[in-house]
């Protein structure tokens, strides 16, 4: 298992890696992208996708970092007040209908990354093929069905993860 754990936290850091970079890309051209447009009367034209695009990736690539780190909303008003032996009980189903739902969202992602409605079309400014765009929806959720599984294989051997 610690190769699993290994794996998982290479993963983690490579995904706060590209959120970071994603987050500082975007900052970057939305600032140059103000400059342009109220100060030079010259806007940007590609800066607001960019930074749109940009949004999509950041979102589902940094719910990663946050399911491996435990930070997404959850509402656990009625499991906090639950015997500890159920709590965990509760946890595990939790994270089996989770790593589930994962599975069945990336799989449809995929599919849709893949649709010839979604090859053949181009963004208007950037000219990206949008499969590039949708592209961080399906890798997003494989991360977060990798930080799934590991989070049920080690609540299932009895280890606790680092987060």
């Amino acid at each position: 298992m610690p190769y699993l754990n290994k794996a998982g936290q290479i993963l983690d850091k490579l995904a706060r890696w590209l959120v970071q970079i994603t987050v500082a890309v975007m900052a970057i051209t939305v600032t140059f992208q103000v400059i342009w447009r109220y100060f030079l009367r010259n806007p940007i034209i590609w800066a607001e996708e960019l930074a749109r695009y940009g949004l999509v990736w950041m979102t589902f690539i940094g719910a990663a970092v946050a399911l491996k780190t435990g930070q997404l909303a959850c509402v656990d008003l009625l499991v906090s007040k639950l015997p500890r032996r159920w709590q965990k009980g509760i946890s595990l189903i939790v994270t089996i209908v989770n790593s589930l739902l994962l599975a069945f969202l990336l799989y449809y992602s995929i599919q849709m990354v893949n649709l010839p409605s979604v090859t053949n079309q181009k963004s208007p400014a950037l000219r990206l093929p949008m499969n590039y765009v949708y592209l961080g929806i399906p890798l997003g959720m494989g991360l977060m069905l990798v930080q799934s599984l590991l989070q049920l294989v080690n609540s299932v051997i009895g280890n606790e993860v680092d987060k």
